[in-house]
């Protein structure tokens, strides 16, 4: 058994950068087949495709859950000649098909060989129908079960199942970043959003003891593992910093409509400077537009000028249904809609339309930045999955 690999981004680049990400996908390859305890599996690269021997076809859900991977195709590798690659189609369809199923062979001939991609498909297609004994029948447009060949310079591979991957980039191949984590449903999709294109994310837990209770800690845990599955690295740390103390400043002061905006404010001051401490070039949020009160433009506007470092927002244009649907597909779904004891300091009536005059002389006031600073400063391992 062969699993074949897929990938579409990384064939566009120039070959030096090309070289350099197909390196780094068979790399987190092999990490992630080792982590779930496929020690043999020998994993080589040619022009355009990956192949993994050594595992069984199952296998397949562990490949495609790298980012980088677009398809993982369990196959079974047979000669080049027409008549080896005909019969391993036959085969396959032994395997594949049942009765009243209708089905397409679409194979691939790469390189130079006396038949193609036509005549191999006619064969096939002839034979597969003579061979069972139940129904069976060409269905081009709508098939039940397709029949792939690839045919190669000195091998074929033949299969008819394709586990789809989560594609992008590979893992840290475009740089690193904080990531705000909170554990809600947004954080953890959005910091699983510049995973997959590729950045290497550090998430940072903003601590609000004792304006959050327990369980909301215990959730931020859990969502980090969740996401964590996917990071092929040895070690991947959940970092948190104390800001009990940020809030409980600026529930003292004396417009509390402005509380959510400079919260957040703070949270980004944070990010950046334990971003600037660590050599990490950006902040990921998970605002999508006008969600919440926080979120609508005018706010977003002020947030942004809290901070000189790049704001990366990857669920902006996203409605909930949306994110909800992402986070399904993630694996944090099931965790973070999960009602908990979250932040008690939320007012009746935040603000939608801040002013950053106002704000910046209630933040002075109120000496939230050397607070942030103080915070960042402090920022600890909350958890750590060793991999």
């Amino acid at each position: 058994m062969t699993i074949l690999v897929s990938y579409s981004e990384i064939a566009l680049k120039g070959r030096y950068v090309r070289n350099q990400l197909e390196r780094q996908l068979v790399g987190h390859i092999k990490h992630q087949l080792r982590r779930a305890g496929y020690t043999d599996a020998k994993v080589k690269r040619r022009f355009g495709r990956i192949y993994v021997d050594g595992i069984p076809g199952n296998a397949a859900g562990v490949v495609a859950k790298v980012f980088g991977v677009v398809h993982a195709m369990p196959s079974t590798e047979t000669g080049t000649d027409f008549d080896s690659v005909v019969e391993a189609i036959v085969e396959e369809s032994r395997r594949a098909l049942g009765d009243g199923d209708g089905f397409a062979v679409r194979p691939r001939v790469v390189g130079t060989h006396p038949y193609g991609s036509r005549e191999i498909a006619v064969e096939a297609g002839s034979r597969v129908l003579e061979t069972h004994e139940f129904r069976v029948y060409v269905n081009l447009d709508e098939p039940d079960v397709t029949l792939y060949a690839e045919v190669r310079d000195n091998a074929a591979y033949v299969y008819s199942s394709m586990v789809p991957g989560v594609k992008g980039l590979p893992y840290g191949s475009q740089g690193k970043v904080t990531a705000l984590f909170s554990g809600g449903i947004d954080s953890p999709v959005a910091a699983w959003m510049m995973m997959k294109r590729g950045l290497d994310v550090h998430p940072l837990f903003m601590d609000q003891t004792p304006h959050v209770g327990p369980s909301y800690i215990t959730r931020v845990k859990e969502a980090f593992r969740a996401i964590a599955e996917y990071v092929p690295m040895d070690s991947f740390k959940l970092l948190s910093a104390p800001m009990g103390q940020v809030m409980t400043r600026i529930l003292e002061s004396p417009e509390p409509r402005y509380t959510c905006i400079m919260c957040k404010r703070s949270m980004y001051r944070i990010a950046e400077a334990y971003a600037e401490d660590n050599g990490l070039k950006a902040v990921v949020t998970g605002e999508s537009l006008g969600q919440v009160a926080s979120q609508t433009m005018a706010n977003l506007f002020v947030l942004d000028n809290a901070v000189s470092i790049p704001v990366l927002r990857p669920l902006i244009g996203l409605d909930k249904v949306e994110i909800e649907d992402i986070a399904r597909t993630v694996g944090t779904y099931d965790i973070t809609a999960r009602k908990v004891e979250g932040c008690t300091a939320v007012p009746p009536n935040p603000a939608t339309r801040s002013k950053i005059e106002v704000i910046r002389r209630l933040e002075e006031e109120l000496e939230l930045p050397s607070l942030c600073k103080e915070a960042a400063d402090a920022v600890t391992v909350l958890d750590t999955v060793q991999q």
